[in-house]
């Protein structure tokens, strides 16, 4: 009887418990560099818990648009969301600072180093996400973003007539009102589409992207104009990571530290080898990349997108908020600009 029962017991164990499971909704595909994340985070919490907590991630669509699986992580159905920037400005207005072009910049290690240890992100933006129920874990750079187009764009006057592609977010629409194009929202999975058709002229996004996601075939010239990188942030749900174990919280903190190198070193190499891919099968795509006096131009158009940041982040809030809220956004974007300078 007694064996009996300690076979029945074992069997329990080890067929009838579940393993704990937490959801991660990512806005991107397979293969895409936050999808690597997200990868590499499952399987550091799988080896550390010892298979007792399994990951499992959710791509492109499947949990509905980007501010969806944002809600979603906010309200605690999703314990971990990753996106762009542009894509948290409904929940955290004063996030899109890192979306204003010419702030960062593109040289990697500077990138890096203030994308994952700035003091202006991880202390006075994190508070912005405590409020709406989100805890911002990292942030991750996915690579320079380049403008795709039928043609040569090296001035603002050749982006006349020009309808590109941008993000359904308010700083990308107006950063290319400002260069003088005519920007056309549209999620990622219309673009292909609007491109082939010539609804749209041009896009914007990191090379690696660009090739799998198939625009390359439907664009003539790819440009590099120095502008800002794609960053990704990773976040989870504030009020259930804070309910957890210590010693679970630091398998989270140790899961997004491997995690964070892993997608660094990725989008490296397959921004490289996704750019060989795209001359190997476009051999005659032009590549154009902007001097030093061509960005100058655009950095100064640029400046007045800084006001029009701070009008952003006053306009989300209640009008006894606004004037705080605005004085909260000129210091996030000036420190965040002082941080690069010290980086470089």
């Amino acid at each position: 009887m007694k064996t009996l029962l300690t076979t029945v017991l074992a069997l329990g164990i080890s067929f009838g418990v579940s393993a704990e499971t937490w959801k991660f909704a990512s806005e991107e595909d397979k293969k895409d560099v936050q999808d690597i994340f997200a990868q590499s985070f499952a399987d550091t919490i799988k080896k550390e818990s010892d298979g007792d907590i399994r990951v499992k991630v959710y791509y492109y669509g499947q949990l509905g648009t980007e501010n969806d699986i944002v809600e979603l992580t906010a309200k605690g159905t999703v314990q971990f969301v990753s996106v762009g920037t542009g894509h948290l400005g409904s929940y955290v207005p004063e996030v899109q600072a890192l979306s204003v072009p010419y702030v960062l910049g593109t040289e990697t290690d500077v990138v890096r180093k203030v994308l994952t240890g700035s003091k202006t992100i991880y202390n006075d933006l994190a508070d912005r996400f405590e409020s709406v129920n989100l805890k911002l874990l990292t942030m991750i750079s996915e690579g320079e973003m380049a403008w795709g187009a039928n043609k040569a764009i090296r001035t603002p006057e050749d982006f006349a007539g020009q309808k590109i592609r941008t993000f359904t977010s308010t700083i990308p629409v107006e950063t290319y009102k400002a260069f003088g194009a005519t920007p056309t929202p549209l999620s990622w999975g219309e673009v292909y589409g609007a491109l082939q058709l010539k609804t749209v002229d041009g896009m914007v996004n990191p090379i690696y992207f660009v090739y799998n996601a198939k625009w390359h075939e439907v664009q003539d010239y790819l440009m590099f104009p120095g502008q800002q990188p794609y960053v990704g942030t990773v976040s989870t749900n504030s009020k259930w990571f804070n309910g957890l174990s210590p010693e679970k919280q630091v398998m989270v903190r140790k899961a997004i530290t491997v995690a964070e190198q892993d997608a660094h070193d990725y989008q490296l190499r397959i921004n490289s080898e996704n750019m060989d891919k795209i001359m190997s099968e476009r051999p005659n795509m032009q590549i154009v990349t902007l001097t030093a006096e061509e960005r100058a131009r655009f950095k100064e158009l640029s400046q007045s997108l800084h006001e029009t940041y701070y009008d952003v982040v006053e306009n989300a809030y209640d009008s006894a908020e606004k004037a705080a809220a605005r004085k909260g956004a000129e210091k996030i974007l000036g420190n965040l600009i002082q941080e690069v300078k010290d980086a470089s």
